[in-house]
């Protein structure tokens, strides 16, 4: 994998840059996937943009649950599946702070496979 994956940098960019920076790391985590496990995914730009709006939303949920099952078995030690995005990004947004655990999770999910430290 190329990419570190930082979770600070996700909060603070997200909205100065209107989505633009999460278009961008996403489509980078779904290719650093890719090349880790040898599958084709959708790019997340596309998924988001076009793909999702089409289908109401829920060809978006099911590609996250399909990224983050095959983060969990790329690395089943760093406790990282599709229950964690369902559990936190889908269930614990009704306590409003599980959206932020879930990408907390993910940024250090990826991290873990890739050997690497956010540098923010």
């Amino acid at each position: 994998m190329r990419h570190s994956y930082s979770f600070w940098k996700l909060f603070f960019l997200s909205p100065l840059t209107f989505g633009i920076y999460p278009l961008v790391k996403f489509t980078q985590m779904g290719d650093d996937i890719e090349a880790l496990d040898h599958k084709s995914a959708l790019p997340y730009w596309a998924v988001a943009l076009f793909i999702s709006p089409l289908t109401l939303g829920i060809f978006g949920l099911v590609w996250w649950h399909k990224i983050c099952n095959r983060i969990g078995n790329l690395g089943p030690s760093n406790g990282f599946s599709a229950g964690s995005f369902w559990g936190w990004n889908i269930l614990g947004s009704f306590i409003l702070i599980g959206p932020l655990v879930f990408m907390w999770k993910l940024c250090n999910a990826l991290n873990s496979l890739n050997g690497k430290t956010p540098a923010f």
